[in-house]
């Protein structure tokens, strides 16, 4: 199979743009705008075709994801975070959309954005501004540096002295985390798909198409629930016990969950 070793795969290789001196990758723009385009349209039109009535088929379905995702944000977060409903569910449909661009048979002229770490790193860097406003907003600086580099409570304080360094890279951590795995996995889905175009049509259409059922049914799904969640998650971790300290006459104790367990669970 010499036609394999002999073809060549553009690794990491985008169209480009260059405007007032700045390089910019045209083919992750012109994806990026038409899966918010998909996005927007999809809701204008759920909103349109949305009743007070007997729900149809899609709205019966989307309102019962709704409400889940809604007691989950509740529980993990608290009644504060109803924001975080609408902000998870945009990032997982927007995450989506953008990982099955590339399934679309366009000849390399639409790709999925997600597998450029400058949009990844875009959307993680929301996250985690939104992240820390919300903490500093919700317990002040005093609480924020305490739940996020002062932690567990109850040590002896010399030990924080070793705590506080740790905390501070799980912190960097995080932006990296969200956006890399995202990446890495969108970007080798879109590596195979170049391998398997590099066999013969009557050779790879059958690995084309059992690929592309894989990766748009499982990978590219749990690709945006996973950043979604955690996004969740992460927000959990730093605002940990502020629904007790804003509640009137309450004397619950602040509880602050593991990060650790939290991306266990995440697995």
């Amino acid at each position: 199979m010499t036609f394999l070793s002999d073809a060549s795969i553009a690794v990491g290789q985008h169209s480009t743009w260059v405007v007032a001196g700045i390089t910019l990758n045209s083919d992750t723009i012109i994806a990026t705008l038409v899966a918010s385009a998909i996005v927007l349209a999809v809701g204008f039109y759920l909103r349109h075709v949305v009743t007070d009535g007997v729900p149809g088929r899609l709205q019966a379905a989307l309102e019962m994801v709704w409400t889940t995702v809604d007691g989950f944000v509740e529980q993990m977060v608290g009644s504060f975070a109803g924001w975080l409903v609408p902000l998870a569910m945009t990032l997982f449909f927007f995450i989506l959309v953008c990982n099955w661009l590339e399934l679309i048979p366009t000849g390399d002229h639409l790709v999925s954005p997600t597998a450029d770490t400058n949009l990844t790193f875009g959307l993680a860097f929301t996250v985690i501004v939104v992240l820390h406003v919300t903490s500093i907003r919700r317990q002040g600086w005093r609480g924020y540096l305490r739940v996020n580099y002062a932690h567990p409570e109850g040590l002896p304080r010399p030990l924080y002295a070793l705590l506080v360094p740790i905390n501070v890279i799980t912190q960097l951590s995080y932006p990296l985390s969200l956006s890399l795995r995202l990446f890495g996995n969108i970007f080798a889905g879109g590596l195979m798909l170049q391998i398997i175009a590099l066999l013969p049509l009557w050779a790879g259409w059958l690995p084309d198409g059992i690929w592309k059922l894989f990766e748009g049914a499982f990978v590219d799904v749990i690709q945006a629930f996973i950043f979604a969640l955690l996004a969740v998650i992460y927000l959990s971790i730093a605002t940990a016990g502020s629904e007790h300290r804003g509640e009137e006459g309450t004397s619950a104790a602040p509880i602050h969950p593991s990060g650790t367990e939290s991306e266990a669970a995440v697995g």
